[in-house]
């Protein structure tokens, strides 16, 4: 019989699994499977960077830095990820909203709405894009859809490349399920927008913290 380890002396004591008992192998099998998923989904998230437009990016921080309301748009998943980046937009003192959330004031000539939309054809994204640039709101656009940006109802499109299946059957296959490449690379992108940002604007680590909510 092979030996066997408690859950408890091989987890730390940390409760992940019920009690019992699990094989050291299987302990070592499942580390190395973890590492060797992670090591993948973390390449695939490097290679969908790297095919970024750099030029797209840059044009998506000169409008964010131009004395405007900023809005973030997105459905399921994207809207989650677009939250976080519009957190940061405050904290490097930016008028940045959720559109639809509270509070969020009316749109208006001039004003930026910022759009996660892998297959860019969301009917209730699309919705909120056509009232947002009758106001005569500017849109920028991240897809993994190779439509024009007049399809897409965006006057900018940073075009990510992935994922494979839902939106270009002509893009390399994701080993991840559904859109999650798109979602992980939109977020690693905003977030360098961020570092870009908070150096183009001169801010610092103790301003940006400053203005980070203290009713928590």
């Amino acid at each position: 019989m092979r030996p066997e380890k408690s859950v408890e002396r091989a987890r730390g004591h940390h409760g992940l699994i019920e009690q019992g008992s699990l094989e050291a192998s299987d302990i070592k099998m499942s580390h190395d499977l973890l590492a060797e998923t992670s090591a993948g989904i973390l390449q695939e998230i490097s290679a969908t960077l790297q095919a970024l437009c750099a030029a797209d990016v840059g044009g998506l921080i000169d409008e964010l830095v131009k004395p405007r309301q900023i809005f973030c748009l997105g459905a399921g998943r994207s809207g989650i990820l677009l939250r976080s980046f519009c957190m940061r937009l405050n904290h490097l003192g930016l008028k940045a909203y959720m559109a639809g959330g509270l509070p969020c004031p009316p749109a208006g000539a001039g004003d930026l709405i910022v759009v996660s939309s892998g297959s860019g054809s969301s009917a209730s994204v699309l919705s909120v894009l056509r009232k947002a640039r009758a106001a005569g709101a500017l849109v920028a656009m991240f897809t993994a859809s190779d439509a024009e940006a007049r399809e897409l109802e965006a006057d900018l499109v940073i075009r990510v490349s992935a994922p494979a299946g839902l939106v270009n059957p002509n893009e390399r296959r994701s080993r991840q399920p559904m859109r999650s490449l798109f979602e992980q690379a939109v977020f690693i992108c905003c977030e360098s927008v961020v570092c870009l940002l908070k150096d183009r604007l001169g801010q610092d680590y103790d301003t940006m913290a400053s203005r980070h909510a203290n009713l928590e």
